[in-house]
């Protein structure tokens, strides 16, 4: 964790900020948020996916990081994706009343990123896509964050 926090993270913040972000950024974008007891400003890239206007990141180990619990009761976020600064509202999707959206962000989230299928115990069918039980059966066991960005609002 010391190598992505004082070495990588920084770089690719870097990255993402500059005129080489499309390098990176159809897959990894910047969440700015505030801490809720601290109230101080952090910047973390992450892996993304995109539904329309809605984001959707999942923490990878999960268990090993804090960052995601600052989401839990809903946050007002800015993202910088694909070179744009942009407002939005970013919550923890919650297992019982969100169950159907984790399942539809998960589901996309892994024919996007399909190595992720094997960190998740998820097997991929002939087809090419990952196989239905194995997500609903994993979805219980991650956390998903879903931020809607404001159209057309850049921060």
């Amino acid at each position: 964790m010391w190598f992505m926090n004082k070495i990588a993270n920084p770089f690719v913040r870097l990255i993402l900020r500059s005129p080489l972000h499309g390098m990176l950024s159809a897959s990894v974008l910047l969440i700015t948020y505030h801490g809720r007891k601290s109230g101080k400003e952090y910047t973390l890239p992450v892996q993304y996916v995109q539904d329309e206007n809605h984001i959707y990141i999942l923490p990878g180990y999960a268990e090993k990081k804090t960052w995601w619990r600052n989401l839990k009761n809903g946050l007002d976020v800015q993202v910088t994706l694909k070179g744009q600064t942009l407002s939005g509202y970013g919550i923890l999707l919650k297992h019982e009343a969100d169950a159907e959206e984790i399942l539809k962000a998960f589901s996309l989230y892994l024919q996007r990123f399909p190595p992720s299928a094997k960190i998740h115990n998820v097997r991929i069918e002939a087809n090419g896509r990952p196989n239905l039980e194995d997500i609903r059966t994993a979805s219980t066991e991650i956390q998903m964050i879903s931020m809607e960005l404001e159209k057309g609002k850049k921060a």
